[in-house]
């Protein structure tokens, strides 16, 4: 992880709290998801996006509420197996057998009187039916502009990195290009766009790989094996 990009993220919860307070929202969810690793670094779990499979699924994330640091709550699995040792200061560990609601509702009860909680987009509706329980008398709203709002502005070192990763990926596709000859099939070159993202330490594709022909050759369907002629 970029240092520098680690030292944005309090910044960022501070534009996040001003907002929420312009709107009168008094806390926001976040489950794994874009949004979190915006604010947090905490990265989605790859390929997938943020779906946590481990006991107590549904619990995890970060509350935000103005004026301190995110409170995580975490299966442990999830704490031994993603955060690499670097555990939040703020933090509420759910082991496989423990009462997961009840553990849940203990770390709303820290967050004090909130009146009005957003979720972010990704949020399933279990955890969504475990905040109204946890905060019986809150009201849950959509929060999925919040962090948006925020994100469609770039800073500096944001652009710098963009400008690298569209690097990165001009490069893989030059490197790719040459090798689409006469005997080549879509998943052979699909695999090598991968393999060369790969090398040049891209974390992942953005989106699956997709690569077709005009002649009905494509990554997607049995044709992704078919060798291409000339022409193709």
């Amino acid at each position: 992880m970029d240092e520098r990009l680690a030292a944005e993220w309090p910044e960022r919860r501070e534009r996040l709290y001003e907002r929420l307070e312009s709107e009168g929202i008094d806390a926001l969810f976040l489950p794994p998801s874009a949004d979190l690793e915006y604010l947090t670094g905490v990265e989605r779990d790859l390929p997938s996006f943020g779906e946590i499979i481990y006991a107590h699924n549904w619990v995890t994330g970060a509350f935000f509420v103005p004026g301190r640091e995110p409170l995580f709550v975490l299966p442990r699995m999830f704490v031994a197996f993603h955060l690499g040792g670097n555990e939040p200061a703020d933090l509420v560990v759910v082991n496989e057998l423990d009462d997961g609601a009840a553990l849940f509702r203990s770390a709303a009860a820290q967050l004090g009187d909130i009146g009005k909680i957003a979720v972010g987009t990704p949020t399933s509706a279990r955890t969504t039916l475990g905040l109204q329980d946890a905060l019986p008398g809150g009201q849950v709203v959509d929060g999925g502009s919040l962090v948006a709002g925020l994100r469609r502005v770039k800073s500096a070192l944001e652009l710098e990195l963009m400008t690298t990763a569209c690097g990165m990926a001009d490069a893989a596709m030059a490197a790719t290009a040459l090798r689409v000859v006469p005997g080549v099939t879509m998943r052979e070159l699909q695999e090598d766009i991968e393999h060369e993202l790969s090398i040049r330490c891209s974390r992942c594709p953005s989106v699956p790989t997709h690569i077709f022909s005009w002649r009905g050759h494509d990554s997607r369907y049995a044709t992704a094996a078919e060798p291409i002629a000339g022409g193709a």
